[in-house]
């Protein structure tokens, strides 16, 4: 019984250890959206005259939390669960009215599951992993407008890079988070449909408290 207790006293302590080693946190940032402009042509009674572009992708912010767990010395695994909100900037010119042009923005909402493994060297940690897109809502100004509306992928997968400093129970993150798949999926126009033919980048930029 004796060589019991001495046996599993250890293995308890090193669990209770691990255990108070697993940190909590909520954090906050902005993210800068990284689309190349591009432009569209439709057709209409044989002709290619409607043009539509995308012309800005716009600051966005996001907030959740994360769970830091440690896997040894130097290595940690990250989980986190973040709301993401970001704003684009279109153009539509149509030459029936010449000299005019609308601009529209467009809001959307996801969130963003990312998986981090972090490397700890001396005070940086070095952090990579997927990232699974979670796709909530959209509006634009001129949805259900002229026959224009949007569809999005409900997911998608991407990755993210990046490294963070840790200050007392502040983490300092910056990261760069790229994506598998294309920008939403398509835009619809008087019944046709085409893709915007780029993934989605952004860098991001964050402030976590670890309880």
């Amino acid at each position: 019984m004796t060589q019991r207790i001495a046996f599993f006293l250890p293995l308890l302590f090193l669990s209770t250890f691990s255990f108070a080693q697993i940190e909590l946190g909520v954090k906050a940032g902005l993210a800068t959206e990284s689309l190349q402009g591009e432009s569209f042509s439709f057709n209409r009674d044989g002709r290619d005259d409607l043009r539509f572009a995308l012309t800005d992708a716009n600051y966005g912010f996001q907030f959740g939390a994360l769970l830091r767990l440690p896997l040894g010395e130097q290595l940690t695994l990250q989980p986190e669960v973040t709301f993401n909100s970001a704003k684009t900037t279109y153009r539509f010119d149509d030459p029936d009215t010449p000299g005019t042009e609308v601009v529209f923005d467009e809001r959307y909402n996801d969130v963003n599951v990312p998986v981090l493994l972090s490397y700890k060297l001396a005070f940086l940690r070095l952090n990579a992993g997927p990232v699974g897109h979670f796709f909530l809502s959209n509006t634009n100004d001129l949805r259900s407008q002229d026959g224009l509306d949007r569809t999005f992928d409900t997911f998608n997968l991407g990755y993210t890079l990046g490294g963070s400093i840790d200050i007392g129970p502040l983490t300092l993150d910056v990261r760069y988070d790229g994506n598998f798949a294309k920008y939403g999926k398509t835009w619809t126009f008087d019944g046709n449909e085409f893709d915007i033919d780029q993934a989605p980048k952004r860098w991001i930029g964050s402030v976590a408290y670890r309880f």
